[in-house]
């Protein structure tokens, strides 16, 4: 064995160690029910060992300078939680090492096949990347992706902007990419971005839904509409519901 590969084998013990021992196995079941593990499921076949996100955060935030050869390890590990550690890794790495960290985290997305892998650490990198006016065209790609999670990526990643720069423009055209996608967790994750978007400009996301009201779900509209009054809320039901014709013919 390579002093390299001995190094890297041990800075992965450690870090599994650390995660294993916090561990519980009875949150483990309730996380394998929770992510959908069964099979048919859309996390099938996902092993947990019960660790919480703010334990792991505190544990994997230590090893956001490991080599990238033991992230990537991690990252490609079939245990939910240690691939979520690499994720929150190099959500902490990404302030150092920002283009390293990016090149890094898209070349291993597929590995973040679940939605809480997508939604702790797409936001931080490449929601970051978006602010500086990186990898607007990258995004644009991953909406158009047969991956699941690549395209829950690319929604997600624009609450950053939205967030921390009220920049709205992103996220109107992801959601308006992506508003009819079939995928229920799609559904809820542009329903999601739209309510965001209205927190920082609600004529724009108002504006969206009177545009996109024969394209929206129930479940993304319910999302986006979180926050409006009662009144409001079935107000933009009913409109869904009078467009259902409409919806019918398209």
């Amino acid at each position: 064995m390579s002093e390299k590969t001995s190094a890297t084998q041990s800075s992965l013990n450690e870090w599994q160690d650390e995660l294993n021992a916090v561990a519980n196995p009875e949150k483990a079941k309730i996380l394998s029910r929770f992510f959908k593990t069964g099979e048919g499921e859309y996390g099938y076949g996902d092993r947990f060992i019960g660790v919480t996100v703010p334990a792991n955060r505190a544990i994997s935030k230590g090893h956001a300078d490991d080599s990238l050869d033991t992230i990537a390890a991690m990252a490609t590990h079939p245990i939910h939680e240690y691939r979520l550690g690499a994720l929150l890794a190099l959500v902490a790495r990404y302030r150092k090492h920002p283009e390293e960290t990016t090149g890094f985290y898209l070349r291993h997305l597929t590995y973040a096949n679940n939605w809480d892998l997508i939604d702790l650490s797409a936001p931080y990198i490449l929601g970051e990347e978006l602010r500086k006016g990186r990898h607007h065209e990258t995004i644009r790609q991953m909406a158009r992706d047969r991956n699941l999670w690549i395209r829950r990526a690319a929604v997600v990643s624009t609450l950053r902007p939205v967030m921390k720069s009220r920049d709205t423009t992103l996220s109107l055209e992801m959601c308006h990419l992506l508003v009819s996608d079939p995928h229920d967790l799609m559904r809820k994750a542009v329903g999601w971005v739209l309510r965001e978007t209205g927190k920082k400009d609600l004529p724009a996301m108002l504006s969206f839904l009177e545009s996109h009201i024969d394209l929206l779900s129930a479940t993304t509209l319910s999302y986006a509409t979180e926050k409006l009054t009662p009144e409001e809320r079935a107000y933009w039901r009913q409109r869904r519901k009078d467009s259902q014709p409409r919806r019918a013919k398209l």
